[in-house]
């Protein structure tokens, strides 16, 4: 088979250390195989970086396994480097390797051939958009969780307050859950500070707000209740990082927003995921199936079998 490239490197990437194996030559002439280790700090890539290129490969492979290659990534490709970031399972599936051979040598002869098939990489802006969005998740997530704990807490404390107030993280609960963690008893008292439209009756809520939580249980509920005030407070400023971040591309916003089912948020963590630019999708199929959203038809002998569903854009 004829070479793509005359001179590419394969790169096996780890979290403390990168095998590196360039191949430079073609099928023409003899091809010079060079392979050495290096560590993963800055100092380590850059360096790695400049005797790439002194050996005349601007051509890099490696697989988009775990998180380690992102650094890589980003260094070289600011020096100039082009790197083909290649999904490991298709790799893998590759046929004709032999098995002592290192997987950075693997990996510099598929290169060599044009046989990996480059994963997506956003620009560099869009890369950023992605981690604030999938952030946003997760403190979403953490913020969940906090709430959760403080409703076993109060349950603890046989305070029935869900029962009463739809909405315990409400105005209404909101003032309850402070008064309660400063010390305040009396049902009665408690119950005047819900004073939004709710549908329980006064005596409901008076009765939900008896409880019996103790020194401990009040100290335990005051720091979970100032733990979510302060990722409250982090989800704010995300929040505005994000739409400052998101600012040009306001009208994308808008159009996304008219379709069903999508909303503000929704919009920018496709814009984000997906970017702005289609021509990275075939049709809009392939951005189905890259999204996660694809409709399968996995099915043999009237049998449907069971199938690993796509990760897709985190919704």
């Amino acid at each position: 088979m004829e070479s793509m490239y005359n001179a590419v490197a394969g790169v096996d990437v780890h979290q403390q250390k990168l095998t590196i194996t360039t191949l430079v030559g073609n099928n023409s002439k003899k091809i010079t195989k060079t392979t050495w280790e290096c560590g993963t700090y800055t100092d380590d890539l850059v360096e790695a970086g400049k005797k790439i290129k002194s050996l005349g490969v601007t051509e890099v492979a490696m697989e988009s396994t775990g998180v380690y290659w992102r650094p890589v990534y980003n260094i070289w490709s600011k020096m100039g480097i082009n790197i083909t970031l290649g999904n490991a399972y298709h790799i893998k599936n590759v046929p004709g390797r032999k098995t002592d051979i290192k997987d950075s040598d693997w990996l510099a002869q598929l290169h060599g051939n044009g046989l990996i098939r480059p994963s997506y990489i956003p620009k560099e802006e869009f890369r950023k958009l992605r981690d604030l969005t999938r952030h946003r998740g997760n403190l979403e997530k953490d913020i969940i969780d906090v709430k959760n704990r403080i409703q076993r807490a109060l349950e603890d404390g046989n305070i029935k307050l869900k029962s009463a107030i739809s909405n315990v993280f409400g105005v209404a609960g909101r003032k309850v859950l402070m008064a309660i963690i400063e010390g305040e008893k009396d049902p009665e008292v408690l119950a005047k500070l819900v004073d939004t439209n709710v549908k329980a009756k006064k005596e409901v809520i008076r009765k939900s707000l008896n409880h019996t939580l103790d020194e401990i249980n009040l100290f335990l509920l005051k720091n979970m209740y100032s733990q979510l005030l302060y990722l409250e407070h982090l989800a704010q400023e995300l929040e505005k990082k994000i739409n400052d971040m998101m600012a040009p591309y306001d009208k994308f916003i808008k159009k996304l927003d008219e379709i069903p089912g999508i909303d503000k948020i929704t919009a920018q963590i496709i814009i984000a995921e997906a970017t702005t630019d289609m021509e990275n999708f075939k049709d809009a199929k392939a951005f189905a199936a890259w999204a996660g959203v694809a409709s399968g038809n996995h099915e043999s002998a009237s049998k449907k079998k069971e199938q690993n569903v796509a990760r897709g854009i985190p919704f």
